[in-house]
């Protein structure tokens, strides 16, 4: 069980580990502009032709998409004209405010434009087309023109990737061409061509929400029919000022970029480390390694320990009914309940309370005495109807469940189970699982140095992969513990082929009253007993099993290991569970996984 639990964490923190670093890297899970082009065409007149190229990704369907646009300090927009690629298909949208599929609407205040357009918009990429004019763009001055638009509006709210602005002037070879942009500048390039009389801007992303302003001086001379003309010398003042707010603006990227490299090389540098001290740990501490058994012999060596016992030890895992079936035979063997057959029933047994201080700290046996049966005594039949009630299902259970917890604890405390290097493991599975979610965002820090980012991925899954390794290899057993297994595998061996074996020659060894809770355990309880049915005479069975159990074995037709544990399994496990063989192990492993996530309901 703590096997398949380690596994699946393991699945669950390498799943998340792949799918985050693309989630991550490319955060299109929801809306986003795979392509942000904007092209500016500066006319003489001072005025502006603009054309967006924009390419939107949707993640569900919608009816309509707006594109905001800042014109704060602009006169006016007009003659706007839109159009949409859809598939190999281009159209031409209509102006109106129907609200119709592919039409457009275009509202203006002041300081904002927005164009509206209408249609059944599907999640492929979408290509469109904004043509628009804008009067007043330019401001001439007595020594220069100046733009100071804001290209990108903060009023944008899904992000933008591969952003381009291109400025065009009306004319070539130009004196003097500036630009300062302020916006989030990380990815900014910036590209400024005299001859050609032509800037581009390009960011490789854009969150939403954020502006980005462009600033552009150049030559008077460049609009010469421009009317909005302010008649005084600006361009030393204008420059003065972009000049300290660019150094300042540099100055802060600096320190910010310094400070992420720091961060980043100390973060990487931390999760190199603390997987070179994990390395180290496991070289001090190594993880047993699990010892090969040599080839398994007949033995009737009983253990000298009860036979719940044995099936932990076997299993490494909590007993099963199974085990509560051979341990009330033992009590029996000890007096201190009795076993007998319901008349007339084929696999019902009466189970009696002799002597009351078993009930001394066992929830379990209380409840089966006191609650189920009555007159401490109680049947199958009981059982069957006591579990009808939900809640007294989930009570018998819950005891069950305390009993089972407590008999692997006092097992281990035979000294079977490799406590420390449990110990060691768990810390080793901590120390890596901790280090995961670090590598991680290590591994996000460093997207822009592939080699970086890929050794890490690599790392991680060869220290995942050498845990999962190790854990699986793990020999949980100490060695007193591997010894007590194997000879407790060959006694199991040995009751599964106890029917073809001549019995004669180890009588004394066979004829002994807890070898028949051993063979419960083991599965092979039918077996024993048709065994001892066939090899001795009843009478000197009966002198051997007297009786306190020997009735139940020896005149009884039905089985009571296979009918007591499942009596209680369907007495514990969910109503909606088939009755199975309870001597298969795999039927009993079902019904307890059915059982715990009944209890946790």
């Amino acid at each position: 069980m703590k096997r398949k639990k380690l596994t699946w964490l393991f699945c669950l923190f390498f799943a998340a580990f792949f799918f985050l670093v693309p989630a991550v890297a490319h955060a299109s899970a929801k809306d986003d502009i795979g392509k942000y082009d904007v092209t500016v065409n500066i006319l003489k007149n001072g005025d502006a032709k603009v054309t967006h190229e924009i390419t939107y990704n949707l993640s569900k369907k919608a009816h309509q998409l707006t594109l905001p646009q800042s014109i704060s300090g602009i006169d006016d927009v007009y003659a706007v004209s839109v159009s949409v690629v859809s598939g190999s298909k281009k159209i031409r949208l209509k102006q109106g405010t129907s609200h119709k599929k592919n039409t457009f609407e275009t509202k203006q205040t002041n300081k904002n434009s927005e164009i509206t357009t209408y249609g059944n918009y599907g999640t492929d990429p979408l290509k469109f087309t904004y043509v628009y004019k804008l009067r007043g763009f330019v401001t001439n001055y007595k020594d220069c023109a100046e733009v100071n638009w804001r290209v990108i509006s903060n009023n944008l709210t899904v992000p933008q990737r591969n952003v381009g602005i291109h400025f065009v002037l009306p004319q070539k070879n130009v004196r003097f061409l500036r630009i300062w942009n302020h916006g989030n500048l990380d990815t900014a390039k910036t590209n400024v061509s005299f001859s050609k009389g032509k800037v581009d801007v390009s960011l490789k992303q854009n969150p939403a929400h954020q502006s980005l302003r462009c600033h552009l001086l150049f030559p008077e001379t460049v609009t010469p029919k421009n009317k909005k003309i302010v008649k005084q010398h600006s361009k030393e003042h204008i420059e003065a000022i972009e000049d300290k707010k660019h150094e300042k603006s540099v100055q802060q990227r600096e320190k910010k970029q310094s400070t992420y490299r720091l961060i980043r090389f100390v973060w990487l540098g931390t999760v190199i480390f603390s997987i070179f001290l994990w390395f180290i740990y496991l070289i001090k501490h190594p993880i047993k390694q699990k010892i090969a058994m040599p080839d398994l012999e007949y033995s009737y060596d009983l253990p000298k320990y009860p036979a719940e016992f044995a099936e932990v030890i076997l299993t490494n895992d909590k007993p099963t009914p199974r085990a509560f079936a051979a341990y009330l035979l033992e009590l029996a063997f000890e007096k201190k309940v009795t076993i007998e057959t319901v008349p007339n029933s084929k696999n019902d047994f009466y189970v009696k309370l002799v002597d009351k201080s078993i009930l001394h700290g066992n929830e379990l046996l209380k409840m089966l005495f006191g609650r189920v049966g009555k007159k401490g005594r109680f049947t199958l039949k009981d059982l069957e109807s006591f579990s009808q009630n939900d809640k007294q299902r989930l009570r018998l259970s819950s005891a069950f469940d305390k009993w089972a917890e407590n008999i692997l604890n006092r097992a281990k405390n035979t000294g079977y189970y490799d406590q420390q290097g449990e110990k060691r493991t768990r810390v080793a599975i901590i120390w890596c699982i901790a280090n995961i979610p670090f590598a991680v965002a290590c591994i996000c820090m460093f997207l822009d140095k592939p080699a970086i980012a890929i050794l890490l991925v690599i790392l991680i899954i060869f220290c995942g992969f050498l845990l999962s390794r190790l854990y699986r290899n793990r020999e949980t057993y100490t060695t007193s513990g591997i010894a007590t297994r194997y000879r407790l595998l060959c006694l199991k061996k040995t009751f599964e082929d106890i029917r073809r074996m001549n019995l004669e020659p180890v009588k004394d060894k066979i004829l002994h009253e807890q070898l028949v809770p051993y063979s419960i355990v083991f599965g092979s309880s039918r077996n024993t007993i048709k065994a001892l049915k066939t090899n001795f005479p009843a009478k000197r069975l009966q002198i051997v099993f007297e009786s306190y159990y020997f009735p139940v074995f020896i005149f009884s037709d039905g089985d009571y290991a296979a009918s007591l544990s499942e009596g209680l399994m369907n007495a514990i496990a969910p109503k909606k569970i088939d009755k199975l063989n309870t001597n298969d192990d795999l039927s009993i492993k079902f019904k307890k996984n059915l059982l715990e996530k009944l209890k946790k309901k």
